[in-house]
Order: C-alpha cells, then sequence, then structure tokens
C-alpha cells in the first residue's frame, strides 16, 4: 500500500506525509525519490558494486580469479550521484545528517550487511593409476631384497673363509704338549740328568666357604710339604681374587694324593676329584686344581752341576736348557713339542668326541758322556778338602784320555745349584776361569828351541840364582848357587833364569807360534757355554820383558782343559786330539749313534814328545827331595810338571795373588791318562805348585788308575841327566 503524504504507518505509527517525523509517519524520502517508495524498500532495492558489495543488485555471485588477487576499485561515495552531488539538496537529511543519519545504521536502525567474503573452491586431481602405485611398490621391496641378497652374497661367498677362521677360534682351542727332555747319562750308563712330571698346585679361594678354608689348609699341609697355617694364609691372602700359587714342583705321588682328598661337607667338589679339563686336573677339595709341568732333576747333585748345568721352565711347561750342556746340547735334548686342539662350548667345557687336529710331541734325545761319575765325585771332594784347607778362592781337575780325547773328568769347588731352576747359575770354571800357566808352560818353550832352535834335552846352561837379559833382571823362585843345568834340570827344577837362556834360541814369532799350536789363544772345541779361548797377545804387541816372561808361563792366560789337553799331546806322542765330552746320542726312537772321532793334528815330533815326558819324570824324585812326593805312586813311572804364577789382584792393584798347579801324566813312557790340577789363590798353608796343588793330584791320580783299572806297569823313571860337564 502507498501513503501518499502521510496517513497512518501500517505498523501503527501516525504522522504527516511531508516529510514529518512524528509518530508514525515514515521519514523523509532521501534523495527526493518517489513518494509512493515504500520503507524497507531501500534494503531489497539496494544497488550492489561490481564487485558484490551492497548496494549491487542481487545476482549470481562471479568467482574469483586465480592468478593474483587484485585490488578492489574505489567506488563513489554512496552520497553522490552520478554528478559527483548529493542527491539531496542543502537543506536535505542525507546519511549522517539529523537524527536518522547515525553512523554505522541505516534506515529502520538496522546495521548494514557486512561484505561477503569470496569463496575458494578447493579442486582435487584426479586419483593416480592403482596399476603405476603398485609397481612403485613391488619395485621397492625388490630393491630391499637385493640388498639383504647382496650381503648373503658377500657373507657366505666372498668373505666365508674369514668368518669360518673367526668361528673356529671362538670354538677351538690349542694347547702346547711338551716334549719329554732327553736324558744326559755318563760313560757308563748313568743316568746324570732326568726328567720327571711334577705339578703346580693353586686355589680358587673364591670357591671355598670361610668354614673350608681351615679344612682345605689342614689337609693340604702334609702333600705340599708346608704348615697349615702357612698353607691357611696363601688361601685368606691370594694374588688375585680367584687365584693363589700353593706350591710348585709337587711330585707325582704328593699330586696323587692332594687329587683324591675331599670334604664331606662338599660332595659336588668330590666328584670333580681326578677330572681333567685340557691341562688343568681338579682336586676334589673345593678350588682345588693342579697343572702338570716336567722338572729336571740331577741324581749326582753339585757333583756334575758346573758340567750339565741347569734348565729353565718355559710358560708351555717344557724345559729350556740355561747353562752348561743343557745349553749347548739343547736342541738335541729339548726334542720337538707337540699340539693338541679341541673344541669349547660357550661355557669353556670340552666337548667330547668333537673333531680335533693332533700333533704329537716329539721326545728329546739321550746324549751320553765321557764322564767317569766316580772319578767326577773323587775330584770334587779332593778339591772341596784342598779349597777349605788352604782357603783357596777355587780349584778345579781335568782329567784326559790322551789317545781319545776324551774328558773323563771336570769337577770343581765350589760347585753350584743343580736344581734345574730358573734364575740360578753354573759356572764351568774349567772352561771359563783362565789363570796364568806359571812353569807348567816350560814344555812348550823347551819343545820350540829343540824342533826350532837346534836345542837337544841334555843341552846345557849355566843358571845363576839371578840373571839379566836384554837390560831385564830375572831370578828363581828359590835361591840356588850358580847350576850347570841341562834342559831336562831346567824343566825339573823349574829354573826360569834357565829358561829366559833357551827363549833366546827361537825368534818371537816361532814362541808365539808354537803357543798357537798347542792350543792356547784358541777354543778347545768341546763347545760349552762362556768358554775362554785365553789370552796370548801377538809379537806384536809383546813390549818390555814380555817374550822373556812368556816363556816360563807369565803373560800368558789358559783355562784347565787348555793347559790338560797340552799335555795330553806330549803324553800322545806330540798329538793333539782335540778333547771332547760326549760318547753318543740315543734318539727318541732308540737308535743308539757314537760320536764321530775327534779331530787330531801333529803339533810336535815323537822324539820331542819322548825327551819331554823322559825330563818330566824326574820332576816327582825333585821335589820327593823338598818333601813334598806328590808325584810318586808306587808302580807307576809319573811324568810331572809343576807351576806357580804371580797374578793381578785387582783390588789391591798388585801381583800379589797366587796360582799353584799340578799337572802330571800315567804310566810310564805310554800314559793313558793326564790329570791337570789348579788352585787359584791360596792364602794358608803356602803357594808353590807342588805344596798346593800336589797332593789334590796325588788323590785323584791314584784313584783314577784303580778306577780305569790301568795296571802298574813297573816302569822306572828314564834315565836323563838334569846337569852337565
Amino acid at each position: 500500500m502507498t501513503l501518499r503524504g502521510g496517513g497512518r504507518d501500517p505498523r501503527g505509527g501516525s504522522g504527516s506525509g511531508r516529510g514529518g517525523l512524528g509518530p508514525g509517519r515514515p521519514g523523509p524520502v532521501r534523495g527526493g525519490g518517489p513518494a509512493s517508495r515504500r520503507p524497507g524498500d531501500e534494503r531489497r532495492l539496494r544497488p550492489v558494486s561490481q564487485n558484490g558489495g551492497p548496494g549491487s543488485p542481487r545476482g549470481p555471485r562471479s568467482q574469483p580469479p586465480r592468478g593474483k588477487p587484485q585490488a578492489p576499485k574505489p567506488q563513489p561515495p554512496r552520497s553522490q550521484n552520478r554528478t559527483g552531488q548529493p542527491p539531496h539538496g542543502p537543506g536535505g537529511h542525507g546519511p549522517g545528517h539529523g537524527p536518522a543519519g547515525r553512523p554505522g545504521l541505516t534506515r529502520n536502525g538496522r546495521p548494514p550487511h557486512p561484505p561477503r567474503r569470496s569463496v575458494v573452491r578447493r579442486v582435487l586431481r584426479p586419483r593416480a593409476d592403482p596399476a603405476r602405485r603398485l609397481g612403485i611398490t613391488l619395485l621397492a621391496i625388490a630393491f630391499v631384497i637385493s640388498l639383504f641378497a647382496g650381503r648373503l652374497v658377500q657373507l657366505q661367498g666372498f668373505q666365508s673363509s674369514t668368518y669360518k677362521q673367526l668361528a673356529d677360534k671362538q670354538r677351538l682351542q690349542t694347547e702346547t704338549t711338551p716334549a719329554m727332555r732327553g736324558e744326559i747319562t755318563a760313560a757308563n750308563g748313568q743316568v746324570l740328568a732326568m726328567t720327571v712330571q711334577t705339578y703346580l698346585v693353586y686355589a680358587d679361594p673364591a670357591e671355598m666357604t670361610q668354614a673350608e678354608l681351615p679344612q682345605v689348609a689342614s689337609q693340604l699341609a702334609t702333600p705340599l710339604g708346608m704348615d697349615s697355617s702357612a698353607v691357611l694364609n696363601l688361601l685368606q691372602n691370594p694374588t688375585s681374587p680367584q687365584y693363589v700359587v700353593l706350591k710348585k714342583g709337587v711330585s707325582q705321588a704328593d699330586a696323587n694324593q692332594i687329587k683324591s682328598m675331599s670334604l664331606a661337607g662338599d660332595p659336588q667338589a668330590a666328584k670333580l676329584a681326578g677330572q681333567t679339563n685340557g691341562s688343568v686336573t681338579f682336586s676334589g677339595l673345593p678350588g682345588i686344581s693342579m697343572t702338570g709341568s716336567y722338572a729336571r732333576v740331577y741324581p749326582d747333585g753339585a757333583s756334575t752341576s758346573n758340567l750339565l748345568g741347569i734348565t729353565s721352565t718355559t710358560a708351555a711347561g717344557g724345559l729350556n736348557g740355561a747353562a752348561g750342556l743343557e745349553l749347548s746340547d739343547n736342541a738335541l735334548l729339548a726334542g720337538k713339542a707337540g699340539q693338541e686342539q679341541f673344541q669349547v662350548s660357550t661355557n669353556g667345557e670340552q666337548i667330547p668326541l668333537a673333531g680335533a687336529k693332533n700333533t704329537p710331541a716329539v721326545n728329546g734325545s739321550n746324549l751320553q758322556l765321557t764322564i767317569v761319575p766316580t772319578l767326577q765325585w773323587e775330584a770334587q771332594q779332593a778339591c772341596q778338602q784342598q779349597v777349605e784347607k788352604t782357603d783357596a778362592d777355587s780349584c778345579t781337575v781335568v782329567i784326559e784320555q790322551p789317545k781319545t780325547g776324551k774328558i773323563l773328568a771336570m769337577a770343581q769347588w765350589p760347585a753350584y745349584s743343580a736344581t734345574g731352576a730358573a734364575g740360578s747359575t753354573s759356572e764351568n770354571l774349567a772352561v771359563q776361569d783362565v789363570f796364568e800357566p806359571g812353569s807348567t808352560a816350560k814344555v812348550i818353550t823347551a819343545a820350540a828351541a829343540m824342533e826350532k832352535g837346534g836345542q837337544k834335552i841334555t843341552s846345557t846352561y849355566t843358571v845363576p840364582d839371578s840373571i839379566v837379559e836384554d837390560g831385564f833382571s830375572f831370578h828363581d823362585a828359590e835361591t840356588h848357587p850358580t847350576m850347570r843345568w841341562t834342559i831336562a834340570g831346567i824343566l825339573a827344577n823349574s829354573s826360569n833364569d834357565g829358561m829366559v837362556q833357551v827363549v833366546k834360541h827361537v825368534p818371537p814369532q816361532t814362541q808365539y807360534q808354537y803357543l798357537r799350536n798347542f792350543g792356547i789363544g784358541s777354543v778347545t772345541g768341546l763347545n760349552l757355554p762362556g768358554e775362554s779361548q785365553g789370552i796370548l797377545p801377538a809379537p806384536s804387541a809383546w813390549w818390555g820383558n814380555e817374550r822373556f816372561t812368556l816363556s816360563f808361563g807369565q803373560g800368558v792366560d789358559a783355562d784347565a782343559v787348555q793347559m790338560a789337553s797340552i799335555y795330553s799331546t806330549i803324553a800322545n806322542g806330540g798329538v793333539r786330539v782335540q778333547p771332547t765330552l760326549v760318547q753318543g746320542t740315543t734318539s727318541s726312537s732308540g737308535a743308539y749313534h757314537a760320536a764321530a772321532a775327534a779331530p787330531t793334528r801333529r803339533v810336535i815330533q815323537p822324539s820331542t814328545a819322548k825327551s819331554l815326558i823322559a825330563a818330566m819324570q824326574q820332576v816327582p824324585a825333585v821335589d820327593q827331595e823338598a818333601n813334598e812326593p806328590w808325584g810318586i805312586i808306587p808302580g807307576y813311572a809319573i811324568a810331572a810338571k809343576t807351576g806357580t804364577s804371580q797374578e793381578w789382584d785387582a783390588a789391591q792393584k798388585c801381583l800379589c795373588k797366587y796360582g799353584a798347579s799340578y799337572i802330571g801324566m800315567a804310566p810310564g813312557d805310554n800314559p793313558s791318562l793326564v790329570v791337570a790340577v789348579n788352585v787359584q789363590n791360596p792364602k794358608k798353608g803356602g803357594y808353590f805348585g807342588d805344596v798346593v796343588a800336589g797332593p789334590v793330584f796325588y788323590k785323584v791320580m791314584e784313584f783314577a788308575l784303580q778306577t780305569m783299572k790301568i795296571p802298574p806297569d813297573g816302569a822306572k823313571p828314564a834315565d836323563v841327566p838334569l846337569t852337565g860337564p
């Protein structure tokens, strides 16, 4: 319904139709529109802007462009018409003017509609092809499988041997089986060194209760040869929480006793009695075990310790030579260790019947010496008695067979440890200790003068008590009037003054060469550890009176075996036979091999040797006149030579030490034995060779002739003149 000029408001209002604002009347129409416009028509007929905002006619909503959003175009103010003028005159009421023009409100007090938002619709792509998706999945699975397959080929193919070795290393264990060391026997087959089984007994105190500790100690005391308190102390104070050594070197009998022991309150430990795991043997006592090893035993004790030497124990329980013959012949005696291979489980237990690769040990060979045990023992006893009597530093005795070079005895005092324990020392003085031979070396000077100087054993010299040669003064050990002695007399009376005259018949080089030919300055050939070659300076190094002192054994050093070899050469008609200690060997299979004959060479002519023997047969009678009858053995003609030397004392820095020697051969003109005795630094009862070393020679030679069953030949000393016209 249209109200013209006024009338009643259909919603109950009334008022004038001409612009009045009375109640019930519509307000003036802004902009001067037709009076027939109904209230509220402006809401239905609001113009719509181009961007769909309020004031535009309604129509379908346009989609926003997908590109970059554009800024909205500016619109003219709603209060202006197309010409830019306000729709009402100056007095009109437009928006913002009068009561009806309050900001933010339109007619009827309703707020304007907010601008409509642009709606962005999600465009969904079409789904991928399922076949393609399945192919990609299968390809990924195939790639992963190929990685596993490649790794499998690498492990099973290319690296299989490496992993097999690692597995074998974890599963297989190898233990060294020591070889049984060969025996050393004497010339008569008597055992001088042998190997026996011994045990190392140890404990794991952690496997025992506090109540069991004293019980175990009490039972072990007897077989271990220890006090129970000492055993208990070891158990209560172990070197480590689970290990302590109770004793080494336990014998087989004692080990068997320990294996059978047990405690009544520990039946579980008793079940292990006598069981083994590799090299370990369990006792019935809780925590007590033992490992077997070998030990060296020397039945003759210290009698042969200097000669045989000692051994040491390896980590595998084997034995190695450490000195003496044990060391020099170690390769022969030691044999070859074996190996025992077995499989173990993860807990360390041996797997029964599991495949194993074993290499048996090859036992060492036996070594048979030329030593006669009774002679060795007697010689050592004689040495010991004389060292104690004269307060000497040492004594050595060497007995040699001239024709074979066999050493029948090589004794000394002091003796050394024969236990074979690691760390023990053993020194063989007969080859390692050198001394000045003194007058015993005069036979070499005499031989050189007779063969190269035109002299004979009967050549005579005027020998005063003292003499000057080339400006050097010499004198004999004992005063005497001027004598006319032959070379035999010079040897028998041991005259230094006579020998400095004899040596002038040969040049220095010849003198030196004869000393070398007799073996001084070179090793004997025994191949013993630490053997000395002696000290012999070359003629170019001689100075002062050394040429003369060498003629009577001063200024040169030799060992006891070298001196015995010199006299054996003379006893054998001038032929030197290289000394030897080995008579033969027996392999582990039982095959015996005799030692090869010792090398020989001629040193002097037989006539020279015979003359020297004849001259030395006069020595015992000369000594007997001085109440030293140590070369007189009834029924035998003994050829001997004494020697006394002054030696340097490094502590006091003077020639105030003495060496006493006595070397002789028997019987008669065809000697079978040579005995060489040397006593170093006697401090009581004199120091001359016949006084100190003579008694030892007598005891040993007499015993040796009886032991070797050499009958008396009834020979008498040769008739050689000691003096001349």
